[in-house]
């Protein structure tokens, strides 16, 4: 990981950017929700501020076609300054009357978030051989600065009110936008305009459904989402079953993402060794494992079992993410990340409402057994037929003086640009004698 972020600038740049703005989003909307509670004493229009996150996330197919269709890299800077700007305008919330302002702020934020822009720009910035290494830094970077943002969101939101997290966000906002402004990249041709927009829209979908690995390995993360949401509501009654008090939810959440760090700084080098399907078989065991032992008595169990929940989901994610960006060509980036994420994002918000009706009549020790069921039958889904491997769809970082037309898995003749042409492309399989997944 060092060796790539000393050897990589552009890398080391869009990581730093990438650290940042994490850092701001939970440093901020965490204290968005306590500032709105403050404002109404209302529990629900708290709680309308984690709706106004989440709901953009519906749009994230469109959201893929837009970062598809033009200069990632000017995408990112004009929405990082629109945010800067946009921030600003919490410093015009005074009182009760002003709360939709936050909403308004949430929700743009909420769109920014649901934009797979960033994650399509690393296929122009990275090699292939780096993809693991660099996602299962970022992953665990990510986890690492969630553990202490969120506290120092609410220091000083409690410190210094409202107008200071309006000022912290603009802040990390601007910066991310410079340094941005700093990367030189070669990005691959935007992808051409002519295609129904209908089409464009739902190709990502379409192009993970004809390649038959990430089609698989997605379908196993929105199994495991559809019932990872009951945690949310469990890990509450877990936490009144050990017979602890309601601040050891703290030391929970806090041993999760220690697990977490761990497991994104081991994952890009287990998923180079023993490719996607094993890793994340691994992953899988791992959190199955953790889940089960949560369900014996005591609380170092407990505590053990919440480790190793969290050292499987990044083996999860970057299997998935890495297979995302060595197999999807650099110009269906977008499209493709964005059909993922918007079906994973939509089935865990039903399970987590799903939680929170059940948890009255299962108890948490059956929703922790489920989930335990689930993660072990997504790991079995995976081996249960050898799925052949896909050749890497390489990008400008990989070559320098290939054309398009010689881009692997797409037929010579046939331009990476063409959104319907890379999924017809997919469609007709994923290229002769493949290798198979170790």
């Amino acid at each position: 990981m060092w060796t790539l972020l000393r050897g990589n600038p552009r890398f080391r740049r869009l990581f730093i950017c990438g650290t940042v703005t994490s850092f701001g989003e939970t440093a901020v909307y965490l204290s968005l929700a306590i500032w709105v509670k403050d404002l109404t004493g209302s529990n629900a229009a708290a709680g309308a501020v984690f709706l106004a996150l989440t709901v953009p996330g519906l749009f994230a197919p469109l959201l893929g076609h837009v970062v598809d269709r033009v200069s990632r890299r000017r995408l990112m800077i004009g929405m990082d300054l629109g945010m800067a700007a946009v921030f600003l305008a919490l410093l015009a919330v005074r009182g009760v009357e002003d709360v939709w302002i936050v909403y308004v702020v949430t929700f743009l934020y909420g769109v920014y978030s649901a934009s797979p822009a960033s994650s399509a720009l690393l296929k122009d910035v990275l090699p292939s051989e780096d993809a693991a290494t660099a996602r299962s830094l970022i992953l665990a970077v990510g986890q690492g600065v969630r553990i202490v943002s969120p506290a120092i969101g609410a220091g000083v939101y409690v410190a210094f009110g409202g107008g200071a997290l309006a000022l912290l966000g603009t802040g990390t906002f601007v910066l991310a936008a410079v340094l941005l402004i700093t990367i030189q990249v070669t990005e691959s041709e935007p992808e051409p305009a002519g295609e129904p927009l209908r089409k464009a829209v739902v190709a990502g979908f379409r192009f993970v459904r004809g390649v038959p690995l990430l089609l698989r390995l997605s379908l196993t993360v929105v199994a495991f989402m559809a019932v990872v949401g009951l945690l949310e509501t469990a890990i509450f009654a877990a936490n009144e079953g050990l017979g602890q008090p309601a601040a050891f939810l703290g030391v929970i959440t806090s041993f999760q993402g220690g697990g977490s760090v761990a497991g994104g700084l081991l994952a890009g080098g287990v998923v180079k060794r023993w490719g996607e399907i094993r890793s994340t078989c691994a992953g899988y065991a791992l959190i199955a494992a953790g889940l089960l032992l949560c369900l014996l008595p005591g609380v170092p169990f407990f505590l053990a079992g919440v480790i190793l929940f969290g050292l499987g989901l990044p083996f999860v994610m970057v299997g998935l993410g890495t297979a995302l960006h060595l197999y999807t060509p650099a110009r269906m980036q977008g499209r493709a990340n964005a059909a993922v994420s918007s079906v994973t994002d939509a089935v865990q918000a039903v399970s987590i409402a799903a939680g929170a009706a059940l948890i009255g009549v299962l108890g948490y020790q059956a929703m922790y057994a489920i989930m335990a069921a689930v993660a072990v039958l997504c790991a079995a889904s995976l081996v249960v037929r050898r799925l052949p491997v896909p050749e890497v769809a390489k990008s400008v970082a990989d070559q320098d003086d290939e054309s398009a037309d010689d881009t692997p898995g797409v037929p010579r003749g046939v331009a990476v640009t063409d959104g319907v042409a890379l999924a017809e492309a997919a469609d007709a399989g994923p290229g002769p004698e493949p290798k198979l997944n170790r």
